[in-house]
């Protein structure tokens, strides 16, 4: 019946001309138009709508136009609001203030900051809705410190903000790892009585985890009335993130026991922190919970974190071997977990593997910069004193060249190891994997010794997934994210191992790098006095 009456109107109102294009027969036919649009959008024909839309040459009812773009919002079709957009331009449509207020999210949304800013300044009353709408934008978008500016702005201009504002501004603030202003905001929602909720409370939970206030967010979490699987899985990996094993363990018990159910999401951050603390029993038992008691199937990053745990206990045979009986044993991350426990020492048995695989031998390539000579330059050498082929080159761009095109087309696999020697490796990668078919694993520095990025962060966007990896601080044994030059040596690139770097935690490396500048200082003061 309803379908039916949809297909009679849409006969009724539009006839298509010789240049396929289709009009309204009479001004009667506007309101049958407005009336067919909401039937497509509400039997879920999203698509069809449009395409009868932008064949009406005329402007349609505010509410069709709302109805249409919340669809497309809600079903994330961004390109499809635009052309709904575009229409109303065409037809010379004025949008009401509502309408204005859904295509500024529709642009926030679809990640079209600029046009969205544009809009947001052509508002004339700018409510608590526009406000939240910019802020999660910026935040959604990678620019924290944009999104902080506008909630700034928003203060001043008098509005209170709400729980959607705290929730963006608690994870611009952790992202930055600015514990100052995630304070004050957090002030301002006590001052306020705003009561957080789930989406909140977990976003100030890893704000102070962020930034290593492990004491204000237990206190954030014992506070909370409306604890779910969110919250604990949160308070979970911040412990997981600064190597606290035991409190992982801990609060994983005490979720059981306060009878939640722990989401995939969370056996992950107690296999990460298992893998830290070398808990190869009860990572296994934790595994094998995860699938036999509540019935999750582990997925690629699951069995990565297995590997990690076997691999740096040193079980490399049945790291391997876990890795040949996985179901997803095609997926590169699992791969490149193997390869990072093996340190690259173990390349012929995961050759072997890829061979078993269906992959020959010849079907796997491993890059790394000729400036490196650290190791033979043509080769790496395994632990059982196997030579195999590497291709050492100043640049990704001649590898093609080096190896031959018919060598190249049959490669499936490509690895390159210290990536931060590249500068064309976003180009490289872009091509080889998105147009060329291949299985790219990449293995670099993500910054310097003053914490400066390297070009290896700019392929995180077209990367299918992201391990990070840390050492044990050399001086307290915690986990360290940092690197320490030991040397007076200011060139950035320089190539060396444990004689010149050694991995810190941040407190060893701020305090570390203050001791060499004074000491800098005073050899500087000592040279010009004998001079």
């Amino acid at each position: 019946m309803f379908a039916g009456k949809t297909t009679t109107l849409l006969r009724r109102i539009i006839s298509e001309t010789s240049n396929g294009r289709f009009q309204a027969r009479d001004s009667n036919d506007i309101v049958s138009t407005d009336q067919t649009l909401k039937s497509l959008c509400f039997s879920g024909r999203l698509t069809e709508a449009i395409r009868l839309l932008c064949h009406t040459q005329h402007p349609l009812d505010s509410q069709t136009y709302c109805l249409l773009l919340q669809d497309c919002i809600f079903k994330k079709s961004y390109h499809l609001g635009k052309r709904i957009h575009s229409q109303m331009i065409i037809t010379v449509f004025v949008p009401n203030a509502y309408l204005n207020i859904n295509l500024l999210i529709l642009y926030a949304k679809s990640g079209d900051l600029v046009t969205a800013h544009t809009m947001f300044n052509k508002l004339v009353v700018r409510d608590m809705i526009s406000w939240n709408t910019m802020i999660a934008g910026y935040v959604q978008k990678g620019m924290e410190e944009m999104g902080l500016n506008c909630y700034d702005e928003m203060r001043r201009s008098g509005l209170t903000p709400d729980q959607f504002t705290f929730a963006s501004v608690f994870r611009a603030c952790a992202s930055l790892a600015v514990l100052e202003k995630g304070k004050q905001a957090h002030a301002v929602l006590i001052k306020n009585h705003i009561s957080g909720n789930v989406v909140v409370n977990s976003a100030l939970i890893d704000m102070y985890f962020k930034c290593s206030c492990l004491y204000d967010r237990r206190i954030v979490f014992n506070k909370s009335y409306d604890k779910n699987v969110i919250t604990w899985t949160s308070l979970i990996s911040g412990y997981g993130q600064h190597g606290k094993v035991k409190e992982v363990l801990e609060c994983f018990d005490m979720m059981i026991d306060e009878g939640f159910r722990p989401n995939s999401v969370t056996f992950l951050a107690v296999l990460s922190a298992c893998s830290h603390g070398g808990l190869i029993n009860e990572g296994r038992d934790y595994f094998r919970l995860m699938k036999e008691e509540y019935g999750f199937k582990p997925s690629e990053k699951h069995y990565a974190a297995m590997v990690d745990i076997l691999g740096r206990a040193g079980k490399l045979n049945e790291a391997y071997e876990f890795v040949k009986h996985a179901p997803c044993k095609r997926h590169p991350v699992i791969w490149g977990a193997l390869l990072q426990a093996c340190q690259w020492s173990n390349v012929a048995e995961i050759r072997t593997g890829l061979k078993e695989l269906g992959m020959k031998k010849e079907n796997v390539a491993i890059i790394k910069p000729s400036k490196d000579t650290r190791y033979g330059l043509d080769s790496i050498v395994t632990h059982d004193g196997e030579k195999l082929p590497c291709w050492p080159l100043a640049a990704l761009s001649l590898f093609k060249e080096r190896i031959g095109l018919e060598a190249y087309h049959q490669l499936e696999v490509i690895g390159i190891d210290e990536a931060q020697f590249f500068d064309d490796l976003y180009d490289f990668c872009i091509k080889a994997a998105d147009h060329d078919g291949k299985t790219v694993i990449v293995a670099g520095l993500d910054g310097d010794y003053m914490r400066r990025s390297f070009g290896v962060l700019d392929i995180i966007p077209i990367a299918e997934s992201v391990t990070k990896l840390r050492a044990r601080c050399e001086l307290c044994g915690k986990p360290a994210s940092f690197t320490l030059r030991k040397t007076d040596e200011t060139e950035r690139e320089l190539v060396a191992g444990a004689d010149v770097y050694m991995p810190v935690c941040r407190h060893h490396y701020a305090s570390g790098q203050v001791v060499k500048e004074a000491a800098r200082t005073v050899l500087q003061t000592h040279t010009v006095q004998c001079g």
